[in-house]
């Protein structure tokens, strides 16, 4: 079960929240410490949640921490818990493994990121990070930070520190950037820096930061609200530049260029899977603004040149808003293979919809010219069947990371 609060992380921790590395704590982790690792700066990564084993969130110099140095940390973190009878929870473990692992590891700077709201989330946890990250802020997890923007972004706030610079994204609601002013101003943050990029007609964006002046990005992950979440990674990194003068210009822009980020809008070769195309589209949407964002995206680049049906494969955790979700995914027409996930590996609280109810939700929506079906927990079924419904490309897996 999900149990916030800060409590037994400090008791686990033993150190007073002083570590032997920098912490840039917040979103954005993928182009940032893509370019401390361009800019040859050791570098730690901790995201969540995982996507298949429990320590693939995190990275040592932008590769996957090996199994075996993750359970060696593991068994340290849990003897401490043992021993202290803290009763930490699987978050609170695997956010301390991370921090053993970095400090073992002796890296310059980890990049952590928030694994629920910030006030009382198990990461935030430094005194003095090197800069924060807020970027859009979405109805999400509402039962746990509250039932509007300006309250998440209350919960959002609290990884702002006194002294520590902050960056925010800019295109948040006014009354969500008010919260944020608030908050830095009532705690004494340091810089308070409200990122927007200026969008250009080819794909492409231009941002200006004080580091490293106007840049022009050309690539960079996919999805439209990415040049927002770059700024805000750009406007971080000539923050941090302060303290790492490795961090130039031309490794910003190659570091960002080579930024990949698993399950999120990620082309997959499915080629094995009988019946499977060359390639599919993944993507972790798991609440109705990343299904917006995911709508977007299939759109503008899938329902095009007459091929306007999607089939989808579609597991989502139980909770979210399924309705709400299939009403930005779907169009008339489409077809839905709904699945259900299996045993999240040190998450045992996450657990699917059932399938039916995806799919009687669904019907409404892609009405009698789609199609829809129960996939049990056969994902490879799911995609067979979804394969041979449509043509080469159109194949979308979302719903839950």
């Amino acid at each position: 079960m999900i149990d916030l609060g800060l409590k037994r992380i400090s008791q686990l921790l033993q150190n007073q929240h002083r570590f032997p590395w920098d912490a840039i704590h917040g979103s954005v982790c993928a182009y940032i410490s893509s370019v401390f690792h361009e800019a040859g700066i050791p570098c730690g990564r901790f995201t969540s949640p995982h996507l298949v084993d429990r320590w693939d969130c995190i990275t040592l110099d932008g590769a996957t921490v090996d199994k075996a140095t993750f359970l060696a940390a593991e068994a340290t973190v849990k003897a401490t818990d043992a021993e202290l009878g803290i009763g930490a929870s699987n978050f609170e473990i695997l956010t301390a493994t991370a921090f053993e692992i970095f400090s073992r590891a002796k890296v310059d700077v980890a990049v952590v990121e928030v694994g629920m709201g910030g006030r009382l989330d198990s990461t935030n946890v430094f005194t003095s990070p090197l800069v924060t990250v807020i970027t859009k802020i979405a109805m999400d997890h509402m039962g746990f930070l509250g039932s509007t923007l300006e309250e998440i972004a209350q919960e959002k706030a609290g990884i702002m520190k006194k002294g520590a610079p902050s960056v925010v994204d800019g295109s948040n609601t006014e009354s969500v950037l008010s919260v944020l002013r608030q908050k830095a101003t009532n705690i004494g943050a340091g810089k308070l820096v409200v990122s927007k990029p200026k969008i250009l007609g080819n794909g492409s964006c231009e941002i200006e930061t004080p580091a490293f002046g106007c840049q022009q990005f050309t690539s960079f992950l996919a999805g439209n609200h990415q040049p927002s979440n770059l700024s805000c990674a750009v406007n971080a990194l000539s923050l941090a530049r302060e303290r790492f003068p490795a961090i130039t210009p031309a490794a910003v822009y190659k570091g960002v260029g080579l930024t990949r980020w698993p399950g999120r809008l990620e082309t997959v070769n499915v080629s094995s899977i009988p019946d499977g195309h060359k390639s599919i589209l993944m993507d972790g949407a798991h609440n109705p603004e990343a299904a917006d964002a995911l709508a977007e995206y299939v759109n503008l680049h899938l329902r095009v040149l007459g091929k306007e049906t999607i089939a989808w494969v579609l597991a989502i955790s139980k909770g979210k808003d399924v309705e709400v979700m299939l009403r930005s995914l779907l169009k008339h027409g489409d077809h839905v293979f709904a699945v259900a996930f299996g045993p999240v590996d040190g998450m045992p609280w996450v657990m699917p919809t059932n399938p039916l109810e995806i799919v009687e939700l669904a019907k409404a929506v892609v009405g009698d010219q789609g199609g829809t079906a129960d996939a049990g927990s056969d994902v490879r079924e799911a995609l067979s069947m979804a394969c041979r419904r449509v043509g080469e490309g159109n194949v979308v897996v979302a719903g839950s990371l």
